[in-house]
């Protein structure tokens, strides 16, 4: 673990001890949260476009207001908010009993998910922290985002006495990132803007995770040539640009690039040899085909976490003396048998699977047929997380009971490609809780200058996120 994790357990134990038993006041409502409370979300359905509400808009809405949380359904119209028994018995201290006209509906625990989906778009839901999972988006309440181990929860109103289900020591946050080639018009901002120009905009999206990905598609190399907006598709990176990486708190590199020699392998063994130096643990990839299957394993706040990944698009492989990335299949490259059996056999020994895998790389928000099929074989056989490293051009997703899949995240640090799909680019930050995984944390951004992702405006964001769940089926 290095400094920056040190650094934020300090906080967090800081955090903790200053938010103490929850008391509650005469009128019913929490003087102030604390960890070992018993917290509930607002969710929706995944593909729900919203990002929050407010404590008002949520009264409102339970007092009988039936069109106070318009704004949070893809339809604006008035929504069905549903919930257990449990739940609702336990909020009674804060909300009170719902009015007569509230769309409010009790369901049982088990129909829960299938009820809210069934309203889709116009319902939402309230349920415990730790149920969470892979098919419900978290809304922030009053701007307070509980998947940020940093938010100030003091005053978070749904929280109650009881068992604690939100302590951030049992909460491991991993930020999932698309492609890295710090080359051609990238290259070129740094030179002028300075090497840590790239990250500005959104380095705490990556610091604040307690693992920080980074698929680097390109190997350092000391007699770089500088670089220009035209130098192609052959490519270096000067090794003054790994200060950018360690800026933005990398924790793990993924190596199913397909530019990972292309100056030479041996560029990449000096590239593994820094990668070691730092501590950086890489997957997808290393120094000869026998090792290059190896997943990254983490355990950070009781939550093991292993990271595969592998090339199935082509060029730079592995060989038995030659360091490359990983194939996924024995036979022939769009096959998948090499990298299945890894994701089994790390998911049977306890671990929560992240997969990066190197695809096709489509000009196109929509994933093919075969994406589909390819990448949900991937989640079958255990990954809990699918991420389509290789796409410049950010694509839609896939929810299910077994995981979350991206098929396309986009650029991150790389952004000289023409048009505005390869512009938008995204952070995913997952939640592990206790062992399970909650969700994700979708942070959109633009690339602008070439070079630097920028948060992306509300409007912009909202008219990304309902492209892509068209897309996707939603």
């Amino acid at each position: 673990m290095n400094a920056k994790r040190t650094h934020f357990a300090s906080r967090f134990t800081l955090i903790l001890l200053s938010v103490s038993a929850i008391v509650f006041s005469t009128a019913g409502q929490p003087a102030h949260a604390q960890a070992g409370g018993r917290f509930y979300a607002v969710a929706a359905p995944f593909p729900t476009v919203a990002d929050g509400v407010s404590t008002d808009a949520l009264k409102n809405f339970w007092q009988g207001n039936a069109e106070a949380l318009n704004a949070t359904t893809n339809n604006g119209t008035a929504p069905t908010l549903f919930l257990t028994e449990e739940t609702r018995n336990a909020l009674l201290p804060i909300l009170g009993a719902p009015g007569q006209n509230a769309k409010v509906q009790i369901v049982a625990a088990q129909d829960l998910l299938g009820a809210a989906w069934a309203a889709r778009p116009a319902s939402l839901a309230i349920l415990p922290f730790d149920q969470l999972e892979a098919r419900w988006k978290l809304l922030h309440l009053d701007g307070v985002n509980l998947f940020d181990k940093q938010a100030d929860v003091s005053s978070y109103p749904l929280v109650v006495d009881g068992p604690p289900n939100r302590d951030v020591n049992k909460l491991t946050i991993v930020a999932m990132t698309g492609v890295t080639a710090l080359v051609r018009g990238t290259a070129v901002m740094m030179e002028r803007k300075g090497v840590l120009y790239p990250g500005a905009a959104i380095r705490d999206w990556l610091r604040t995770a307690d693992i920080a990905h980074i698929s680097n598609e390109v190997s350092f190399w000391d007699k770089c040539p500088a670089p220009t907006f035209n130098d192609g598709v052959v490519m270096c990176s000067n090794p003054k640009y790994i200060e950018l990486l360690k800026d933005v708190g990398t924790d793990v590199i993924e190596l199913t690039g397909n530019h990972l020699w292309d100056r030479g392998s041996d560029k990449l063994i000096g590239t593994l040899d820094t990668y070691d130096q730092l501590g950086w643990p890489y997957f997808g990839g290393g120094r000869n085909a026998e090792t290059a299957l190896n997943p990254a394993k983490f355990e950070i706040n009781g939550n093991k976490i292993a990271f595969v990944g592998c090339n199935w698009f082509g060029a730079n492989w592995a060989t038995g003396d030659k360091p490359g990335s990983a194939r996924c299949g024995s036979k022939s490259p769009r096959d998948l048998d090499l990298i299945i059996p890894v994701i089994q056999q790390a998911r049977a020994e306890g671990y929560q699977v992240i997969v990066g895998i190197q695809y096709l790389e489509l000009n196109d928000y929509a994933a093919t047929a075969q994406q589909v099929r390819d990448f949900n074989a991937l989640r079958e056989a255990g990954a809990v997380v699918v991420n389509g490293s290789q796409g410049h051009h950010a694509q839609g997703f896939s929810v299910n009971d077994k995981g979350f899949v991206h098929y396309g995240v986009g650029n991150l640090f790389f952004g000289d490609q023409a048009g505005p799909g390869v512009k938008q680019t995204f952070v995913d930050r997952h939640a592990f809780y206790d062992g399970k995984y909650l969700g994700v944390d979708l942070r959109t951004a633009f690339i602008q200058d070439y070079s630097q992702p920028v948060p992306m405006s509300e409007k912009d964001r909202g008219a990304l996120l309902r492209r892509l769940f068209g897309v996707s089926g939603w």
